[in-house]
C-alpha cells in the first residue's frame, strides 16, 4: 500500500517538477544573455582565483574574503566562489555569460520545486502550493537573485535553507532513518552558512515549523526528540561564529560603508524607523514591483522618521499580531507571514547593521512567506467566486502569475549590459549616488568599447559624476572618515581626460583648468584613502600587530590618477611621490616604477630612469609602454647598441651589457625590496629565485634583504 502511495505521488509530482520548470525558463528566456554586470565585474571577471583550478588557488578560496582581492570585506562565501569555478573553469565558460546564467536557471528551478513539496506537506493542499510556487518562480523582486549572475549567493543560501527544511520534514515523519535526516540537515546548514550568511536562518525555519505545529503537541514529545533538529544544527552555528571572529579579525569595516548603508550612522530611534521604513518598501514591491532597482545607496532612502515610517511600523506589527492571533485557525497565513519577516531579519538592519540599507536580492527567501499569504489568498476568492468548476478556479491566480511573468521578463532586459542596468537604476533610485556613478561609467566604458573618442561622451559622463558628487555632499557635510573616495576618483580621471583632449586641440588654457579640477578632486579622493590607511593600521595594532609587521593598504587607482595628472602639470616632484607610494601599495603593478621613472627622465635623471623602468619591465614583462620607455631612456644616455631588441615581436633586455647589469641589479634590488616592505615576502622570495636563474642577478645581492 505505501508502495502504492508513493508511486501515486511521484506520477502527480514529475509533472508538476516538469510544469515549473517550464514557466521559469518562458519568464527567464531572455535572461541568459544577460552580462557580467554590476557585482559580477570584480567577483568573477576580476577574481583570478577562478582562472584554473589548482591547489594553491582552492586554498585562496578558501582563506581570503568573497571580493578579494578588489576589496576588502569580511565576506566569507567560498561555496558561492567554487560554483564561479565550477563555470568558468570546469565547464570552461570563462567570461561567457550562459553557462552561469544555466547554473542560476537549474538552481531557481529546484528552489521553487522545493518550495511546491514543502508547502503542500505543511498545507496539505496542492492548489496552494502550486500557485505559492509559482508565484515564487516568477516574482520580478526575485530578477536580481537570478537574472544577476552573483545573485547565485542568494540562490545557494536559500537552496540550503529549503533541502535543510525538507530535511526536517522528513525526520518527522520517517522514524526508521531519522539519523539520514538530521546527518542531511547538519551538512546542509554548514554549506548554507559558507554560500551565504543569511543560511543560517535554517534555524528559523525549525524554530518557526516548531512554534506552529509541535509545540502544541509538545507533551507528547520527549524533550530529547524535540531537541534532536537543534543539536543537529550547532555544527553551523559553531562554524558561522568561527567564520566571524576570523573574518572580524582580519578585516575592519570602515566608514566608508555609510555610503551603502546610511544606518549606521543613524540615532538608534531614527535608524529603527527607518528600517521599518524600508520594510515597507520591501511589502510595496511584493505587492506591486513596478519599480525595481538595482541600487539604493546613499541618499535615495533618507533616515529619518516620516509618516511612510510609522504607517510601516504599523502594518508590521498588524500583520505579525493578526498571524499570531489566529496561529491555531489558520497555521499557513501565520507560517507565511511570520516566516516573510523571520527570514528578513538578517538583512532588515534591525538586529545587525549589514553593508546595504536595501537590495531586491534580499526579499529571494522571505518571498516565499509573501507568495504563501498571496496563493491562501487568491484561492479563498476563487473558491467563494468561481464555484462554477474547477478550472475556473485557476483563472485568477493565472492572471497574477502571466502579469508577475510579464513584469519579470521585462526587468530581465534591464540586466543586459552596464547601460541598461544603470539607465533603470537612475530612473528608479535618481537620489542614490551610486546609481549615477555607475552610470557615468557604463557611458565611458561602452563608449571604448564601441570606439568612440572619449570627445564624444566625456562632457555626458562628466555630468553623470558631478551629479553624483552632489548626493554625496549634503549639508551639512559627511564626515570625512564615512565617506567613500570612489566619486572624486572618477571624477578626477575624468576631468584630466576632458584635459587631454582639449590639449590635442590645442586649447591649453581650458585644459589646465580641467587638470586642476582633476587635482581638486583627486586630493579629496587621496585624503579619504590615507584616512582609511589610519584606519586599518589602528584596527591592526588593536589587534597586536606589531607596527612594522603591518603593510600599508590603500586605493592605488588614486596614486595612479594622481601621478599621471601631476605629470600633465608638470609637477615632477609631486608625480614621483605618488608613484613611490604607489610601488609601496602594490608592488607588482608597473605604474608605480613608470610614474617615478617618467619623473625621473623629464629631469634628465636618466639612470635614475633606467632602474624605474627596468623595475617595471621585471613586474610586468608584457608592458608594451614601459619596453617603448626603457628604450627612449638609453637612447638618451647614449648607449650604443641599444640593448633593447625585437625578434619575432618580442622585446629583449641585453643583460651583459655593463650599463644594463648595474641598472637591473639595482632595479631587481629595488623590486624584491619593496614586496618584502609590503610583507608579500613569498612573492619577494619567487621573484629573487626568478631574477637570480633568468637574469643572472647575483644571489648575494639579496642577503642584505633576506636578513631584514
Amino acid at each position: 500500500m505505501a508502495k502504492k502511495r508513493t508511486q501515486t505521488r511521484a506520477q502527480t509530482e514529475w509533472p508538476s517538477f516538469l510544469a515549473l520548470g517550464i514557466l521559469i525558463l518562458i519568464v527567464y528566456a531572455n535572461s541568459f544573455t544577460a552580462g557580467l554586470v554590476f557585482d559580477s565585474v570584480p567577483i568573477i571577471q576580476d577574481d583570478p582565483r577562478l582562472r584554473h583550478v589548482s591547489l594553491d588557488n582552492l586554498e585562496k578560496i578558501f582563506t581570503l574574503n568573497y571580493w578579494w582581492p578588489s576589496q576588502y570585506t569580511p565576506l566569507y562565501r567560498p561555496l558561492t566562489t567554487l560554483t564561479y569555478l565550477f563555470n568558468y573553469a570546469v565547464l570552461g565558460n570563462g567570461e561567457s555569460v550562459a553557462g552561469y546564467h544555466v547554473v542560476n536557471f537549474l538552481l531557481h528551478w529546484i528552489n521553487a520545486w522545493l518550495v511546491l513539496v514543502i508547502v503542500r506537506r505543511l498545507a496539505g493542499r496542492l492548489d496552494v502550493a502550486a500557485i505559492t510556487a509559482c508565484f515564487f518562480a516568477v516574482h520580478p523582486v526575485n530578477t536580481e537573485a537570478v537574472t544577476n549572475i552573483v545573485g547565485r549567493a542568494d540562490l545557494l543560501a536559500t537552496f540550503c535553507v529549503l533541502f535543510g527544511g525538507w530535511c526536517y520534514l522528513k525526520f518527522l515523519e520517517d522514524n526508521a532513518r531519522w539519523k539520514l535526516w538530521l546527518g542531511l540537515l547538519a551538512l546542509s546548514a554548514c554549506l548554507g552558512v559558507i554560500a551565504k550568511e543569511n543560511a543560517v536562518m535554517i534555524v528559523g525555519f525549525i524554530a518557526l515549523y516548531d512554534f506552529l505545529w509541535r509545540w502544541p503537541e509538545r507533551s507528547k514529545i520527549g524533550l530529547m526528540e524535540f531537541a534532536r533538529p537543534y543539536v543537529a544544527l550547532i555544527p553551523s552555528l559553531i562554524l558561522i561564529w568561527a567564520i566571524r571572529q576570523w573574518m572580524s579579525g582580519r578585516v575592519p569595516v570602515f566608514g566608508e560603508f555609510f555610503m551603502d548603508n546610511p544606518l549606521i550612522g543613524a540615532a538608534p530611534f531614527q535608524g529603527f524607523m527607518t528600517a521599518m521604513a524600508v520594510i515597507g518598501r520591501y511589502l510595496q514591491l511584493l505587492i506591486f514591483p513596478r519599480t525595481l532597482s538595482s541600487d539604493y545607496s546613499f541618499n535615495q532612502i533618507p533616515v529619518q522618521i516620516d509618516l511612510f515610517a510609522m504607517i510601516s511600523l504599523a502594518v508590521v506589527a498588524s500583520l505579525i499580531g493578526s498571524a499570531l492571533w489566529l496561529r491555531e485557525r489558520q497555521k499557513m497565513f501565520a507560517w507565511g507571514v511570520l516566516f516573510l519577516f523571520g527570514m528578513m531579519a538578517p538583512t532588515s538592519n534591525l538586529l545587525l547593521k549589514i553593508g546595504s540599507i536595501m537590495a531586491e536580492r534580499f526579499l529571494y527567501l522571505p518571498s516565499i512567506g509573501f507568495c504563501t499569504v498571496a496563493a491562501l489568498a487568491l484561492c479563498a476568492v476563487s473558491e467563494k467566486f468561481a464555484r462554477s468548476g474547477n478550472a475556473a478556479r485557476w483563472a485568477f491566480p493565472a492572471v497574477v502569475v502571466i502579469a508577475l511573468g510579464a513584469r519579470a521578463y521585462a526587468r530581465n532586459t534591464d540586466w543586459h549590459d552596464e547601460i541598461s542596468l544603470w539607465q533603470s537604476t537612475v530612473r528608479t533610485s535618481a537620489a542614490s549616488f551610486k546609481s549615477h556613478m555607475g552610470y557615468g561609467d557604463a557611458i565611458f566604458n561602452v563608449g571604448q568599447q564601441g570606439g568612440r573618442p572619449p570627445s564624444e561622451v566625456i562632457d555626458q559622463v562628466i555630468s553623470e559624476e558631478e551629479a553624483a558628487r552632489k548626493i554625496i555632499e549634503p549639508e551639512p557635510p559627511i564626515p570625512p572618515k564615512s565617506l567613500t573616495n570612489a566619486v572624486y576618483l572618477r571624477l578626477g580621471r575624468y576631468y584630466r581626460i576632458k584635459g587631454e583632449f582639449l590639449d590635442s586641440s590645442g586649447r591649453r588654457d581650458e585644459a589646465a583648468a580641467f587638470y586642476h579640477k582633476a587635482l581638486e578632486a583627486l586630493e579629496k579622493a587621496e585624503a579619504i584613502d590615507r584616512l582609511t590607511n589610519e584606519n586599518w593600521r589602528e584596527f591592526r595594532l588593536s589587534r597586536g600587530v606589531a607596527p612594522q609587521d603591518i603593510p600599508d593598504m590603500g586605493n592605488f587607482v588614486v596614486y595612479q590618477q594622481l601621478g599621471l595628472t601631476y605629470t600633465r602639470l608638470g609637477e615632477l616632484d609631486k608625480c614621483e611621490t605618488a608613484g613611490r607610494y604607489l610601488q609601496r601599495l602594490t608592488p607588482d603593478q608597473a605604474i608605480g616604477y613608470q610614474l617615478v621613472g617618467n619623473a625621473d627622465f623629464s629631469r634628465h635623471r636618466y639612470s635614475e630612469a633606467a632602474v624605474q623602468l627596468i623595475a617595471a619591465l621585471l613586474v610586468d614583462p608584457n608592458n608594451t609602454d614601459s619596453w617603448a620607455n626603457v628604450t627612449l631612456t638609453f637612447n638618451a644616455m647614449g648607449v650604443q647598441p641599444n640593448p633593447i631588441s625585437q625578434q619575432g615581436g618580442v622585446m629583449s633586455l641585453n643583460p651583459q651589457s655593463p650599463v644594463v647589469r648595474q641598472h637591473l641589479n639595482d632595479a631587481s634590488l629595488l623590486v624584491v625590496r619593496q614586496f618584502e616592505q609590503a610583507k608579500q615576502f613569498e612573492r619577494a622570495r619567487e621573484l629573487q629565485d626568478q631574477l637570480i636563474k633568468e637574469y643572472a642577478v647575483p644571489s648575494q645581492l639579496f642577503q642584505r634583504s633576506e636578513s631584514q
